[in-house]
Order: C-alpha cells, then structure tokens, then sequence
C-alpha cells in the first residue's frame, strides 16, 4: 500500500461506473463539467448491475394511447407501491422516460426486435401497460459507457471509495484506494453522486455461495454506508426484495418468463398464483416471491417453472433473451440435462437484497428529492441505492436527473472547496494498512458469513420484535469485532470495507424493521407480530440517519415528499 497521496480537483465525482453513475456523467460532460469516475470494476462498458447484458428495459413512449402517457403510469403508483412512495420524484422520473429513453437510443442502442422491425413490448410485474421492451441489451452499457469516455472523463477503475468528505453539511469530494496498485486518492469534488447500487450478499441463498446472486454481488451497499456516515437520511431500508431463480443457479430472468407466459405449479402441478393475485403470474415480483414463499411453508414445494404449453415460437424467443443476462444459463442448462420446452424446471427463492423491495417506483437507500440530491448538500444518489427506483430504466432515468442537478448545484456555488484535513485522511489510509499488518483475527469472509447468518435467521421474509432485537444484539457485537479484521492482500482489504458496509446495511435493515409496526408489501416486510397493513399509522416513510449512538429512526408522512425531511430546506427547519 502506498503511502503518497494522488490528489485530484474536480467538478463532478462519481462513485460507481454502472448505468445510473455513467448516465449522471453524460449531462455533466455535456455541461463542459470535469468529470471523475471511481469504479470498482475492470472495465467501465462492463461494469454494473447489467455489464454483461440486459434483456428488458421499461418505459413509457408516449405512442398515442392513454396507457403509454407518463400520466397514465403516474396515476397508477400508489397501488403498485402500496402507498409507500416520494410521488414527487417517481413523477419526475416518469415523466422523463421517454425523453431520457430517445437518448439512449441516439447512443446506438437498438431496442427494437429485428424479427417483426420495431419494439417486442410485454405487460409484466403488475404493471398497468405493456411498458417492459423485451430486446437484445449484451451492448446496452457498452454504448452508455462509451458515451461517457467520448466525454474525456477521468475513470480510475479498480478504485474503491472508502469515505465522503464533509463540511457543514456539504459534501466536497472522498477518499479512495487502487486495490491493484496501493495508490490513494484524496479527490475534491463541487458535487459527488452516490451511484455503487443495491446491498447483496446480506444473507444466504439456495447454493450456499455468496457471489452467487441474482444481483450483482460486488453492489455491497457502499453507497448506503457512506452517506449514512456523513449524515445522509435514509428510507425504507426495511423493505427487501428476492426473486425466483432456477434451482442452484442465481440469475435474472423472471422478467423475461412472466411477460412471455411462463406458469407457476407446485408438487401438486397446482397452477397457484393466482390464489395470491388475480393478475396471477403478471403480479408484482414481491407477490410473486411471497407466493413461492408461502407455499413452500404450505408444504406444497418444491416450486417449478412450467413453459411447456407455450408456442416453439414464443419458446425460441425466450431462450435467446434468457441469455442475455447470464450468458452461462444455457451452459448450466446442458450440463444438468434440464429441457425447460419439455419438462418442469425446479426453483427457488434468492437471496435478499434491499433493493426496491419488489415493486417499481420505491427504492431503499438514500433518499433524495426532485433533482437527485440527498439531505447532504451537494451529495445526489442515483439507482438502486436511492429511494426511487425502476430497474435499469430507472438507474437511467434517475441518473441522467442527478446529473443535470449538478450542472445546477455547480453552477450554483462559489467560492473555493474546503482543504483536504490530511491527517484525518492518513488515519483512514492507516486503518486500511493496519488490516495487511495483522496476523491474528477475523477475515471478511467470516464476518460475510456472521452477519448472513444473522440476517437469515433473525429477519429474513418472516419478523418479530424477538428475532430483529436478536439480529441489532448480534451485529452490534459483530461491529466491536472489527476492529480486528485482517487481509492478505489490497484485494482483501478492500473486500474488508465491503464486509463491514454490508454488516452496517443488516444493521440499519434490522432497525427500520423493528420500528415498521405493521406489514407491507408481503415478505419485503411481514411481521409476524403485526401481520395487517395498517395504513392509519403506518402509511410513513421510515427514515434512518446517523444518531448519537447509533442508527435513530423518525418517521414522515407518504402525503409528503422525503425532501420536506431534509434540514437544508429552509421551509422545514
């Protein structure tokens, strides 16, 4: 590990090269803005949620019927979100679909299906519209991250931000390491966008391996983390999402299978989906997860997948859209000899993530308000760690939204940005050190598994007020334990910093489920002790910040919008 510092100025950083983070640097570059980009990954055309490829992509049109208008959609969110939900930025981020959609097509983007020469669009998820674009996505970040580079900005990949920088409540750059090359960073920023994702690896799934989720493994709630550290409010982070997967092998998918046609049976062969919803299998994914869930609790597992009764034609157009998203599925497929045309296929539930809690439109992480920007002052979150959420449309839209709320937030501001407190940045630097000098203590992997463990057993799809004591008791021991953490390798301490974000995400999942009396939404968070909805007391954002000693909880009415929380805005002082 190196001990010199690089240091950087610039106008915008970006923390996460996925599709939320590029998309919030185009306007910027656009905007003739100095742009940094920090990225975990190797390559930034291949790095983020949908690197390798993506096979659906909702949206609005605005094609000429009522159901394809932003207003249409706009009308219907409460309902697909239970009320829990900033209608002020999810009407944004609808109402900027299709423009924001336009432009990524002028990127080089094809959305359209070469077989019949335009848009494949399906109804899927509950929605009321066919707005899912069914298509070929394997270079949809290859032409968003070459967008980005054509812009000349500066992308330091392999690149973990550890810390935000601070002042009064205004956020004026980070620090960063090389986990290749040792090399630090200390970068000063006008404005930082918080774009590294959902939180994975939180707990166990069907294989017993971590990195396989049906979400990107390395989004490991850094974003979460760090904006809570510098004072960023959260929002229901109580609420998780899972999904179906084939048995033993985690992937995305489900999408793709519903809108298409695929059926749901039990044990019994029990077409079942419908005893849950009456859109039956176009349900809302958290419905559709809950349901698998309930029925294997039923006794009625193992859960299948049935295609058998749809058309070759319609059969063919699923397998080469499965693919897209993990490419290795038909590899996986052959080797275990499953013909999904000719037999039932096996499922299971995934893994947890927080993430958007199964439905469009709510996210879980930081909230923001109409222009991307968090409570912290030139500090805006974008994507699946935001509290408006909508898949890869969403990270685009969102994201794109974030940028241009820089331009204003930049062009804004005066005056110079705060020096660098070097020593401060030395301790961080010094901690990380610290991990490659111990020989004795606990690795990353054993405090993965620890607080995995916890979060399965202790709060999982099925809560208590018992068990979510249990879980806060057994990470807050687990934290004291850190302390302790030691690395083999700059590899290694970097995955130490995504251990303890991730330890600290279960944390702040657990407290705003135990103060959730109620449930919503299914298993995104069903107590056992409060098992009604209850929208006279509980129709409330759940907000979580960093407090005296430790995570502290308010809540704010759903009839507001999450910036009237937010102490920058004079009106709410």
């Amino acid at each position: 590990m190196k001990e010199n510092w690089t240091t950087l100025d610039t106008d915008l950083l970006v923390v996460g090269g996925g599709v939320a983070g590029s998309m919030a640097a185009i306007p910027a570059l656009e905007a003739g803005l100095k742009v940094t980009i920090c990225e975990k990954g190797k390559v930034l055309d291949h790095c983020g949620s949908i690197g390798c490829g993506v096979d659906h992509y909702l949206t609005v049109m605005d094609t000429g019927p009522e159901w394809d208008t932003p207003e249409f959609l706009i009308k219907h969110v409460p309902e697909l979100t239970d009320g829990i939900v900033d209608m002020a930025v999810a009407s944004r981020v609808i109402r900027e679909m299709p423009r924001i959609f336009r432009k990524i097509e002028s990127f080089g983007v094809d959305f359209k299906d070469p077989k019949i020469g335009t848009y494949y669009r399906l109804r899927s998820f509950g929605l009321p519209g066919t707005y899912h674009i069914n298509f070929d996505g394997t270079d949809f970040k290859k032409h968003i991250g070459e967008r980005v580079r054509k812009g000349k900005a500066t992308v330091l990949m392999r690149t973990m931000v550890v810390q935000l920088l601070t002042e009064d409540n205004r956020a004026y750059g980070a620090l960063a390491f090389n986990f290749r090359t040792g090399e630090w960073f200390a970068i000063r920023a006008k404005a930082v966008v918080l774009a590294a994702g959902d939180v994975n690896r939180i707990s166990r799934n069907a294989s017993g391996l971590a990195f396989d989720s049906w979400h990107l493994p390395y989004n490991t709630g850094d974003a979460q983390a760090m904006g809570y550290h510098s004072g960023a409010a959260l929002a229901n982070m109580e609420s998780v999402e899972a999904t179906l997967t084939p048995k033993g092998f985690s992937c995305q998918g489900l999408n793709a299978l519903v809108s298409l046609g695929a059926y749901f049976v039990n044990k019994s062969g029990e077409r079942f989906m419908f005893k849950y919803d009456k859109k039956g299998e176009n349900a809302r994914r958290a419905v559709i997860a809950d349901a698998a869930i309930n029925e294997y609790l039923l006794g009625n597992g193992p859960i299948y997948l049935d295609c058998r009764h749809l058309p070759e034609a319609m059969l063919d157009h699923m397998e080469a859209t499965l693919q897209v998203d993990r490419y290795t599925l038909p590899a996986y497929y052959e080797q275990k000899g499953v013909k999904f045309r000719e037999e039932l296929v096996e499922i299971s539930v995934s893994e947890l993530s927080i993430r958007r809690s199964g439905v469009y439109f709510r996210g879980s992480g930081l909230a923001v308000d109409t222009n991307g920007e968090t409570s912290v002052e030139a500090l805006f979150a974008a994507g699946d760690c935001a509290t408006v959420s909508g898949g890869i449309s969403g990270a685009a839209v969102l994201g794109h939204i974030a940028g241009e709320g820089v331009v204003q937030r930049v062009r804004a501001t005066s005056g110079a940005l705060p020096e660098i407190d070097i020593k401060a940045a030395e301790m961080v630097r010094a901690q990380s050190a610290g991990y490659l000098d111990r020989r004795d203590g606990m690795t990353w992997k054993q405090l993965e598994d620890e607080t995995r463990q916890t979060v399965t057993d202790y709060v999982g799809v099925r809560r208590s007020e018992k068990g979510l004591k249990l879980a806060l008791d057994t990470l807050q021991a687990l934290a004291k334990r850190e302390a302790h953490l030691k690395a083999d390798d700059l590899h290694g301490v970097m995955r130490i910093h995504e251990s303890r974000n991730i330890r600290l995400n279960a944390e702040l999942m657990a407290t705003a489920s135990l103060a959730r009396k109620e449930t919503r939404t299914g298993s995104s968070h069903l107590r056992l002790d409060y098992p009604q909805t209850d929208d006279r007391n509980w129709r409330k954002f759940v907000i979580v910040e960093r407090g005296k000693d430790g995570p502290a909880v308010r809540t704010l009415s759903t009839d507001r919008p999450l910036a009237d929380a937010f102490a920058r805005n004079a009106a709410t002082v």
